[in-house]
């Protein structure tokens, strides 16, 4: 059968439109969860006896910067003091507040305010979440010592207490990893090791599944973790200890002993470990060795994160505007904001 010229003319452009329209389909318009994706959390401590904590965006790429923007969102309502941490769960963030006891949730794009907890909270630090339980460390480095456990509601289920303190917490290849020893001073204000024990949480049961020795007499400093290795970061005067935890099993390692004092923090950054030491220099754990990258300008080593290889570090001031730095990984200082009072800590949003 033969078509005439119209006939192909027409089948020729019903294929062009059909064509272009799944050309279409495939690109569709992206959507905007709200003003505050792909970009960076700083979170702000505020003074202790002042409701002065605050939170600040930054744009992934440095260029927008937007201050207090829970009272921005909430009509100017205070955050309230001491604002700790955040945690994120699917579209919500959780900034624990230490010296109010509550846990202030609002939506992690928007910032609008979706609710609260506020019950059994005392002097609340760090959270951490599993599929149906909230869990919240709480910590007055005297005689509350524990982590409080709340459902997907926000109520309270129940507390576990722990003999040391309980610190940070991180969720970790279905399971809850806790800080519970850490440090104290004496008279003289010289630091003191409270122990040397890493507890793990299984969600199923609410209870204390495991609980790790470390083998080292240094100061427990910092505890983060991936989807399946948490990772330990000790030290004193004379080593730096780093240890990885299959996360799965609660098998550890004390994966290198480096002549470094004062290893202080910890950050983990496209599946590659980095600490820094109180003698403010960054390193990289390469294999068996720490990489020392360089040294970063500030009075003390406070807030410290490194996110999309941007190493981000705050040069805190307890009464009025912090400095925020912001390096790449090889040194370059690319950026210098001012943040608010006590900057604490950077979060990918």
């Amino acid at each position: 059968m033969k078509f005439s010229k119209i006939s192909t003319l027409l089948l020729a452009g019903t294929l062009l439109f059909n064509i272009s329209c799944r050309k279409d389909d495939q690109a569709p318009t992206p959507v905007s969860f709200g003003k505050y994706e792909n970009g960076i959390l700083i979170t702000n401590e505020g003074g202790f006896s002042t409701p002065t904590s605050t939170v600040t965006y930054l744009s992934n790429d440095l260029v927008t910067q937007e201050d207090q923007i829970f009272k921005n969102n909430n009509s100017n309502a205070s955050l309230g003091n001491v604002l700790q941490s955040i945690g994120f769960r699917g579209d919500l963030a959780y900034l624990v507040l230490n010296v109010p006891n509550k846990i202030e949730i609002v939506n992690r794009y928007t910032f609008k305010k979706t609710g609260s907890i506020t019950t059994n909270l005392e002097q609340a630090r760090y959270i951490a979440f599993s599929t149906n339980n909230i869990y919240v460390t709480n910590n007055n480095f005297s005689n509350v010592k524990k982590v409080n456990i709340y459902d997907n509601a926000n109520a309270f289920v129940k507390s576990i207490d722990f003999p040391n303190y309980a610190e940070k917490i991180t969720s970790s290849d279905g399971f809850i990893y806790v800080q519970t020893d850490g440090l104290t001073y004496d008279t003289n204000y010289n630091e003191i090791a409270t122990g040397h024990t890493i507890s793990r949480i299984n969600p199923l049961t609410n209870t204390v599944d495991k609980t790790i020795t470390l083998n080292d007499t240094g100061i427990i400093r910092d505890l983060v973790s991936d989807q399946t290795s948490t990772y330990v970061l000790t030290s004193d005067a004379v080593y730096t200890y780093l240890y990885k935890i299959n996360s799965k099993t609660g098998a550890f390692t004390q994966q290198e002993v480096f002549d470094i004092p004062y290893g202080e923090k910890l950050a983990v950054d496209g599946g590659q470990v980095y600490f820094v030491t109180a003698e403010k220099k960054v390193h990289r754990l390469d294999g068996s060795n720490a990489t020392p990258l360089f040294d970063v300008a500030t009075g003390f080593i406070y807030g410290f994160n490194i996110i999309d290889s941007k190493v981000f570090v705050s040069d805190p001031n307890f009464t009025g505007d912090s400095k925020v730095r912001i390096y790449n990984l090889s040194g370059t200082l690319m950026k210098t904001i001012t943040t608010g009072i006590s900057t604490n800590g950077f979060y990918k949003n």
